[in-house]
């Protein structure tokens, strides 16, 4: 067992430890229960185990598949991710939704310890908080009906005058619509689904979106109907993030991550939320 990092939020083990690591949460809850004369009986072997300190990560859980909502569940990488390190930092992992707007704001005032929801670095966010080693690098793409193919198919045509672009509020998709589409006539979307939806019904041309949402509609099968334009009109990378004053919680997590890469433990978590990756340059 290496112990990679130390300080307030925990330390990080190698996965090998964990069976010994369960074994001795079990040994600790023995005593746990025979102290403080808790009986086995209806859940209060769950409430011994939520005296765990909390890792408070902040979502807005409108970015499928990075993370989203369903069904009250939060789902996708994202949420994958903070359940694994979770375990791995020996945490109870509890999620904050947040308006996209509201995630750095709420950072800063200590609504909760990390961020942990496809957020992309940019120069202004890195002046504000302290981003983590990228875990994915992405980009925007944009979405076309597939039988516009031929006609809008070529990475010029999102340019011309008359192109109707629609985009997800808060997101680095607008800044792009904003500063390098001039001529098009843009159009705001609460989340993806409003997006798609205003495409198939042809109100837009093109709806531009973080690649991970475009390739996976390219995998499935409902969504023949639309067709992703792969050449990336974004250079974007996907991190974490903590306030700038929590320097330990930001070194314990470069060492996890770091970790996480050298044992291959990202990638299938990846390929669960998106088996198709197609980028053209």
């Amino acid at each position: 067992m290496t112990d990679l990092g130390r300080g307030e939020f925990g330390q990080l083990k190698h996965r090998a430890a964990v069976p010994g690591r369960r074994r001795g949460r079990s040994w600790l809850l023995a005593i746990l229960v025979t102290s403080l004369g808790i009986g086995c009986a209806g859940g209060s072997l769950q409430r011994v185990f939520e005296i765990r300190p909390v890792l408070r990560v902040g979502i807005s859980p409108t970015h499928p598949p990075v993370i989203f909502e369903k069904d009250g569940a939060i789902m996708g990488i994202e949420a994958d991710l903070a359940r694994m390190l979770g375990e791995e930092l020996d945490r109870r992992i509890e999620f904050t939704r947040v308006p996209p707007a509201e995630l750095l704001d709420a950072l800063e005032k200590g609504d909760f310890d990390i961020v942990m929801s496809g957020l992309s670095i940019t120069p202004e966010r890195a002046e504000r908080i302290l981003f983590v080693t990228p875990y994915m690098k992405v980009g925007q793409l944009a979405l076309i009906r597939a039988n516009d193919l031929i006609e809008l198919g070529h990475r010029r045509s999102i340019h011309q005058r008359d192109a109707r672009v629609g985009y997800q509020r808060d997101t680095t998709g607008e800044s792009f619509v904003a500063n390098q589409l001039p001529r098009a006539t843009s159009f705001a979307f609460a989340d993806i689904e409003a997006g798609i939806r205003s495409l198939r019904a042809e109100r837009i041309d093109f709806f531009v979106h973080d690649a991970p949402a475009v390739w996976r509609l390219a995998g499935d099968p409902a969504s023949n109907d639309l067709q992703g334009l792969y050449h990336p009109l974004t250079d974007e990378h996907l991190a974490w993030a903590v306030r700038q004053e929590d320097e330990k919680l930001h070194s314990l997590l470069e060492a996890t991550l770091s970790d996480w890469k050298h044992r291959g433990l990202i990638s299938p978590i990846l390929n669960r939320w998106i088996p198709v990756r197609v980028t053209l340059h």
